[in-house]
């Protein structure tokens, strides 16, 4: 059996702005780090066999401040989907210029078209579909953590699912952790977006 551990990477300065991160990267806030160390304290008798993260800055920041002296896998496959021209944009400016698509995004990711340089939903379940297939992730036995982003783990777990529908039910808090059991290639989720280690 194979145990997944999703862990969205901690608090960011845009976070508290309402800001769309995306590529472009923002610190972690003090509270982000606390709230790393903090998880790293909970995990600390987990034997993972392997840990792997987004090569995004705030992302790589957390899974140190989770795993410290570990070794951890940085994937560009595992990064959060490129939004384009909303980067660096606040929610509320984004959703007062593009109502349909901001509605798209977040409750029909599939009808949804990325502004100029951004991914589709499609595009962001082919790379992780890319990164599952590279890494032999069903093969795999143990226990395996993935430190990523807030679009990018909800469509991982409703890749890993099968259920598209599931990506517009559930939402992943900073550094929440969602467990995933996998046997024989069958998936359920053991718990979803836990944040009680803060």
């Amino acid at each position: 059996m194979l145990q997944l551990y999703f862990i969205r990477h901690g608090q960011t300065e845009w976070n508290l702005l309402n800001k769309m991160q995306g590529t472009m990267n923002s610190n972690l806030t003090d509270q982000g780090r606390k709230q790393a160390i903090a998880l790293g304290k909970k995990l600390r008798s987990i034997n993972f066999n392997k840990i792997y993260s987004s090569s995004t800055p705030r992302a790589i920041e957390t899974s140190k401040h989770i795993f410290p002296s570990k070794n951890i896998n940085y994937s560009s496959l595992l990064c959060e989907i490129a939004m384009g021209e909303w980067e660096g944009k606040t929610y509320s400016q984004i959703e007062k210029n593009n109502p349909k698509e901001w509605n798209n995004f977040f409750n029909a990711p599939f009808r949804y078209k990325p502004s100029k340089g951004g991914e589709s939903f499609n595009q962001l379940e082919n790379r992780l579909k890319k990164f599952i297939d590279t890494e032999e992730l069903f093969s795999q036995k143990g226990v395996i953590a993935i430190v990523s982003h807030r679009i990018t783990l909800r469509m991982l777990l409703s890749l890993l699912l099968k259920e598209r529908e599931l990506f517009s039910e559930i939402d992943i808090k900073p550094t929440s952790v969602s467990v995933v059991e996998i046997d024989n290639t069958k998936c359920h989720i053991k718990y979803l977006n836990d944040t009680s280690h803060y």
